[in-house]
């Protein structure tokens, strides 16, 4: 299994220059807002995920969480939905999605899919948006598994300690937090 340094969070303790005050501001508000038209919770949640979509793709998007974002959303079922009415795979997007109504969910991007190994593969966009779902969920486990491990409660406890006004992060964003950061 994959070793996290847990003191490495020490060389970015600069939590706001990292989004998370953003970040807190999207989780509060998700679902006091409608999503789908909210300019302002939009601009703010297209910045902390750097989302440079046209504004047909945006439409859709936000159009989908909005509808799913008080329900209980698959991974499968945003991506499947997104393919449909963009014709992209978007695995990064719909996992953020995903995290965003569900914290205890972790967030697909090059990062961290880099630092577990996970490759997207496929021939076909249709052999692609099986493997992405597949991936998907062998993150979820690895996820479930590391914070089990002694070093993924090391490396929590050491968030914890030195980012002590992020504690209500869920374990799973801060674990994100650190395979996110290790770009070696």
């Amino acid at each position: 299994m994959l070793h996290l340094d847990p003191h490495r969070i020490i060389e970015a303790r600069i939590a706001e220059s990292m989004g998370f005050d953003k970040y807190k501001m999207i989780i509060e508000h998700v679902r006091k807002v409608d999503v789908s038209a909210d300019l302002d919770f939009q601009r703010t949640y297209n910045g902390f995920y750097r989302i440079r979509r046209n504004a047909e793709w945006r439409a859709a998007y936000y159009g989908l969480f909005e509808e799913i974002k008080n329900s209980n959303p698959t991974f499968e079922q945003i991506i499947r939905t997104l393919y449909r009415d963009t014709g992209n795979i978007e695995a990064s997007f719909s996992s953020k999605m995903l995290a965003t109504v569900d914290v205890n969910k972790p967030i697909w991007d090059r990062y961290v899919a880099s630092n577990l190994c996970l490759n997207l593969k496929g021939k076909t966009k249709d052999e692609q948006l099986e493997c992405a779902i597949d991936l998907y969920n062998q993150m979820i486990c690895w996820y479930e598994d590391f914070v089990k491990t002694e070093n993924g409660k090391e490396c929590i406890a050491e968030f914890n300690k030195i980012l002590p006004d992020y504690v209500w992060m869920s374990d799973v964003k801060k674990i994100d937090f650190y395979l996110w950061s290790k770009r070696e």
